[in-house]
């Protein structure tokens, strides 16, 4: 007891109230104020860290001093002297602090509920419609649409070989299923799968991806054993709306998945008929081995677009998607992983590319390969925009092109998340750039941290002749730095927008690589109308990357090379797939026709048949070409 009176005494009680209450006002008004400045997500931690540090040198310094009228001073000796001008000053400043801390919850939670009604609609959500904004929000804070939901890669607790390779194809068939609601808007799998390991608040996953509600949860196995727990939450106050655990039989996951779907369905007032139900049942793989080799093949797939042995690691993709699909045939987007390689070989052979790791084995069976992916894609498609997409892409490669145009339109007005990549070689400069910029919106609203979208919309933007607009899109892009093709896109708007000292100063900056660089350079030249420099960053770039038919041909028509440009398109045309080099050179040059049909017979007869127009619509004038 005499120890507490002498603590109280000494003010060491106020002071470490003081403290407390301060340290928790300061932490609040970080959490307030970080997201407005940006502030890093580790600045709130480093301050409790430091805070917590301080707290017992604070207590100890006013065990040993006392604060007076004359100012700081050791401590007095005998017991009971009062000390009115630092317990008068503390009791004042835990009053004032404790006014601020309930000022600021006050605040906060106003806010809180001010942000949920402007959110709030009478009617149902729907994707967007051709009727909306073609702009996309800056995907870093896209609005939140009340019924919307994230679904993050659920929690490892087992340590299995596969586990993890399970955990991740559970998230993503809940993903599926719940993607097959009209009414709810479902965060794509790259998007949400980009918060795998960040010790984020739910919060601010939701804010990033513009989401009301968050789906998270864990499974742990034990031989044929699991156990599945999953929880749904609403974002902006952490309230948990549903949850539920799962001790089943590894067996019996398919039935958790579809489980966890409908009662996060349910939660979310979505009302469910017997045919949803069934829609959302038949995108489920009923094969556990299934979805994990189609796990390991999209992590292999993954890495082949940013390592540079990109051909050997598609192959070793391509053996789990091919075990996949032997266990699960419908299993319909392994289909479209599969012809990634195959799409590759025949692109590289036809732009006369140089590539080691294509083999003669590899050219002969492409084309079979890829008429087989196809057909499957078509047969095994889940919905009529998957089957609608599926035959754009197999007419559009492997031909003929009856219809072709009919099919594009048709592939830009689909309503739901997943625009066709190839979209845009078929509408940015045959009159439809508008429409493929707002499918690709749409795309980027359900998978607001997926590059595909944004990459295509910020070329689009230049193909509307916005090239402001594709120079805010790149300058925004998430991971802007390790983008190839959005640095890119931010040399092109720049320099098409008039700045091409800003384009050559962009592409010594940002572009890394020697080769890409030297191409950079050739196009910003080939724009300023600086036709020497151009052929002289050009003949660089081919000694270094080797023979590119495909990137001189666009360089030879941006400085009105007509001949050479003509000699360059009968080559890619006399090769197998050079029709799908030919319409990559419209859509990259932005000039119009970059080629003569008369030097592209092949070409010519295809499009003939296809309902696109000739000559390709040109949305800037060069000074080097006039034709």
């Amino acid at each position: 007891m005499s120890l507490i009176r002498e603590l109280k005494r000494r003010n060491v009680l106020r002071v470490g109230a003081a403290y407390v209450v301060a340290s928790w006002l300061l932490l609040q008004v970080i959490d307030v104020v970080g997201p407005i400045l940006r502030l890093p997500e580790a600045v709130a931690r480093y301050v409790l860290f430091l805070l917590v540090i301080g707290l017992l040198p604070a207590l100890v310094l006013t065990w040993a001093f006392e604060w007076t009228a004359a100012g700081v001073r050791r401590e007095r000796e005998e017991a009971g002297a009062a000390l009115p001008v630092g317990a008068a000053m503390l009791d004042r400043i835990i009053m004032v602090a404790l006014a601020l801390a309930v000022a600021l919850l006050v605040f906060d939670r106003f806010r809180s509920s001010d942000g949920a009604s402007h959110g709030r609609s009478d009617a149902a959500p729907r994707p967007a419609a051709a009727s909306d904004p073609v702009q996309p929000a800056n995907p870093a804070f896209p609005p939140v649409i009340p019924h919307s939901v994230a679904v993050l890669p659920f929690v490892t607790l087992s340590n299995g070989p596969d586990d993890d390779y399970f955990a991740d194809g559970l998230s993503e068939e809940i993903i599926n299923a719940l993607g097959q609601i009209p009414d709810l808007l479902v965060t794509g799998r790259t998007s949400a799968f980009h918060f795998r390991s960040k010790d984020l608040p739910v919060a601010a996953i939701a804010g990033q991806l513009g989401v009301a509600h968050i789906v998270e949860g864990s499974v742990r196995r034990a031989g044929d054993q699991l156990r599945i727990s999953a929880q749904l939450v609403r974002a902006h106050d952490g309230f948990q709306l549903w949850s539920e655990t799962y001790d089943r039989r590894t067996e019996d996951t398919f039935a958790v998945q579809s489980d966890i779907a409908e009662k996060v369905a349910q939660a979310l007032n979505v009302l469910l008929d017997d045919a949803l139900r069934e829609r959302m049942r038949r995108v489920g793989t009923r094969d556990v081995d299934a979805f994990i080799a189609f796990q390991k093949g999209i992590e292999r797939y993954d890495r082949a677009h940013q390592e540079a042995n990109q051909i050997s690691l598609l192959r070793q993709a391509n053996i789990e998607f091919e075990q996949a699909i032997a266990r699960a045939p419908e299993l319909y987007p392994a289909y479209e992983y599969h012809s990634d390689l195959y799409v590759h070989v025949v692109l590289d052979h036809a732009s006369g590319l140089l590539n080691g790791e294509i083999t003669d084995a590899d050219l002969a069976a492409a084309p079979a390969a890829l008429r087989r992916d196809f057909d499957q894609a078509v047969r095994h498609a889940r919905t009529d925009e998957e089957r609608s997409n599926a035959q754009f892409g197999r007419i559009l490669l492997l031909g003929p092109w009856r219809g072709l145009a009919l099919l594009s339109e048709r592939a830009a007005a689909a309503t739901r998340c997943e625009a066709h990549p190839w979209l845009t070689f078929t509408s940015a400069a045959f009159g439809q750039a508008a429409a493929a910029l707002e499918a690709f919106a749409r795309m980027a609203a359900c998978d607001p941290l997926r590059g595909r979208p944004m990459r295509q919309i910020a070329r689009l933007n230049l193909w509307l002749g916005r090239p402001a607009e594709t120079v805010r899109q790149a300058e925004g892009a998430p991971e802007f730095a390790d983008d190839y093709f959005m640095r890119q896109a931010l040399v092109l708007g720049l320099a098409f927008g008039g700045d091409t000292d800003d384009a050559e100063r962009a592409a010594a900056r940002y572009v890394r690589a020697e080769d890409e660089l030297l191409a950079a350079r050739a196009t910003v030249a080939a724009i300023r109308g600086d036709g020497a420099a151009s052929i002289e960053y050009q003949q660089a770039y081919l000694g270094v990357h080797g023979p590119d038919d495909g990137q001189s041909l666009v360089l030879e028509a941006l400085r009105g090379n007509r001949n050479e440009a003509n000699r360059l398109a009968g080559a890619i045309d006399q090769r197998p797939f050079g029709h799908i080099v030919l319409l990559d050179s419209i859509f990259r040059c932005f000039c119009g026709a970059p080629f003569d049909l008369e030097a592209t017979p092949v070409f010519a007869s295809m499009l003939a048949e296809s309902g696109l127009a000739w000559p390709p619509q040109a949305p800037y004038d060069l000074p080097l070409k006039d034709w």
